[in-house]
Order: structure tokens, then sequence, then C-alpha cells
């Protein structure tokens, strides 16, 4: 594994490997000699474990971490905890000849958006809210969030946050590797106010629950009569090249629309704006995470600069906005 993701960062024309470490020790030493601009950081490490060395790493040289795990329940735990300490990303190992190939050509540019990670996120950071001139709509009957790099901790820190009572439903979709979404729910789950799942095709939405969007499909919503309903898409539909995508399950919730708020958090890349250009033009409102909160400044970014985003938020206001602003 070492040598595929070596050759990945190699061939690439603006990256370069600078150290190989055989243990969690190593890598340590290493981080701290080399002071590289990103690691990728084994879940399963002789000598120390993969968050043993994490949490040291952070503690003496902080750098942004992607992960690399098997896709085994344990591996799965610890991925997860890894990226609640402070990794920014997570690779899964592959099992086919196909997924090498998959991953050769995805590596560099993970580790390209992981070496830019804000690494101070995890702290309170006291900014002003920006917002716009707009009220938010007395009700919301859905909420739906869009995440990607850097997720997984901002979920961490809203979710547990929210009253028992939350109002109305809550839809995540994060970009995530297939194997890691139910294990990801039934952790927040566990230390949350409120029940966290992962969605189900066919499952009525209902108050004061997260439904977490599976891993290697799109998730969508629907109306049924009176009812909201998931529905979870084969991930052949033509929906972009994330699964779940954040675009998906926006641009469906616009049925909803004007009372329906869509949160837009940290991640690389652009998923996420059609579906919010969507619920904009319908009266819903929107929230981005601001750029001193963000991991990765991206998905927050092009709604900011889109002039699309109502409020520009932290992590910690967003908590505050979710706990004041849905109400029954």
């Amino acid at each position: 594994m070492r040598q595929l993701i070596s050759n990945a960062i190699n061939a690439s024309e603006d990256m370069q490997v600078i150290g190989l470490a055989r243990n969690g020790k190593e890598a340590v030493t290493k981080t701290r000699e080399l002071r590289p601009d990103v690691i990728t950081l084994d879940v399963d490490m002789p000598v120390l474990s993969g968050l043993e060395a994490l949490a040291q790493i952070m503690r003496e040289t902080p750098t942004p971490v992607v992960m690399v795990s098997s896709l085994t329940v344990e591996g799965a735990r610890e991925t997860l905890e890894a990226l609640e300490m402070g990794a920014v990303d997570v690779i899964s190992k592959p099992q086919r000849r196909a997924d090498i190939d998959q991953l050769a050509a995805a590596i560099a540019p993970r580790l390209r958006s992981a070496a830019t990670a804000h690494l101070s996120a995890g702290g309170v950071v006291a900014v002003k809210p920006k917002t716009v001139s707009k009220t938010p709509p007395s009700s919301f009957e859905l909420v739906v969030v869009g995440c990607s790099t850097g997720g997984p901790a901002a979920l961490q820190r809203i979710i547990p946050e929210l009253p028992e009572d939350f109002p109305a439903p809550i839809v995540v979709a994060q970009h995530i590797p297939v194997g890691f979404t139910g294990p990801m729910a039934h952790r927040l789950d566990q230390c949350s106010k409120i029940k966290v799942v992962e969605a189900v095709h066919g499952a009525e939405l209902e108050p004061s629950t997260v439904y977490i969007a599976p891993a290697g499909s799109h998730t969508v919503v629907r109306k049924h009569e009176s009812r909201m309903i998931i529905e979870i898409l084969l991930p052949e539909a033509a929906l972009g090249l994330y699964r779940p995508s954040v675009n998906a399950l926006f641009l469906s919730a616009e049925a909803f629309a004007p009372h329906v708020l869509a949160v837009v958090l940290t991640g690389m890349g652009q998923d996420g704006l059609e579906g919010v250009k969507a619920l904009h033009a319908k009266g819903a409102h929107i929230v981005a995470e601001s750029e001193e909160s963000a991991v990765i400044y991206g998905m927050p970014r092009v709604i900011v600069e889109s002039k699309l985003a109502h409020r520009v938020l932290n992590l910690e206001q967003i908590v505050e906005f979710l706990s004041t602003s849905v109400k029954k």
C-alpha cells in the first residue's frame, strides 16, 4: 500500500514523497524531522497505532493527515475517531484490481486538497456572522446538509449539540467511502440527544432525526401525499461525480421550498452549487460555513462567492442558528 501511494504521488507533477515510515513511531519522528505538507497514515500500524501516531503528530507537529483504512467495522470505527481527532480525509484500501487503478488516479487530488486544510478549525472562532437582509421562514419542514472533506468532524460538533425536541428531520449527504456511513451514524447517535440513522429506501422522515445518506448511492427526498419519503437511487444514476451527491439531495428538496434550510459545510469542489441555486430561487434559506472554521473552504466558498448564502456562520454559530431558528 505504501508503494502504491508513493508511486501515485511521484507520478504527479507537483508532489513528491519525501519520506516513508514502516510504523507509527517512525511516522511521528519523520513528521517532526521532514515537516511534510501532508501525511498518509495507515489506521493499522505496528509499534504505534494510527490513532496513537495521529494524536502525537497533532500535539507536536500539526500537519494535514489523510487516513488509509480497511473496510472493516473496526477499521471504520477507528477511522471515524481519527477524523474527529483532526485527520482531514480518509482513503479506503482497495479490494480489487479495479479499485487499485481508481485509487491511484484519485490519490494526488485528494492529497493536494488535504494539504490546504485549515487545521485550527477545531477551536472556537470568534467572528461576527455575515448575513444578508432575509428573514428565514417562520418554520422549516426540512433541513438538508452537504459536506465533504472535514465533514465528519464538523457533524460531530453540530449534531450532538441539537436539542432532543428538534422539530424537523435533517438529511445529510457526506462524501465518504462505502462502508463508513453506517458506523458514522451509529457513532453520532450514541453521543446525540436526537436520533441519528443511516438512511434507508422508503423511510418516512421524522422530526428529531438525522438521516445520513449511505455512501455509494444517491439519496433524495420525495413528497408522498402528506409525507416526506427517502429514496435511495442506484449509484449508476447520472447525478454527479460523488455518491452521495449533495446536488441530488438539494435539488430533490426543492419540492419543499421555501420551508427548507440548506447548510453547506466544509469540503473541496462545488458539489451542492446547482442544488443551492434551485433552492435559493424557491425561497429556501441558505447557510454556508465560514472560512474561519471550514477545514477546506471549497464548497462553502462557491456558495458565498455566488451570492447565494443568506448567512455565513462558523460551526458554533450554525448550532445556535439551528437550535433557535428551526421552530415547530
